[in-house]
């Protein structure tokens, strides 16, 4: 993963709306200490559910997907399945 993420490297976050920094898994999320890079992969994933505040619950990571650009990839809300 490190080789597939390091080209997409990119200083500025590429999301509107930062993830939240209170955790329930120990200190807060300091972004300072994030590295972010381009939405152009994407995985493919089986979790439980959404938590109240968007994130995923009990996260498998099957892989990367090579079939679905990831421009294509659309928020699903109901539990079980990610893009």
């Amino acid at each position: 993963m490190r080789e597939r993420l390091e080209p997409l490297s990119i200083d500025a976050m590429p999301v509107d709306q930062a993830p939240p920094r209170n955790s329930r898994f120990g200190r807060p999320l300091e972004l300072r200490r994030v590295h972010w890079v381009r939405p152009e992969l994407v995985a493919a994933v089986t979790f439980l559910t959404w938590t109240d505040d968007c994130l995923l619950r009990q996260v498998v990571f099957h892989g990367l997907r090579e079939d679905k650009p990831a421009r294509e990839v659309r928020l699903e809300r109901r539990g079980g399945k990610g893009a």
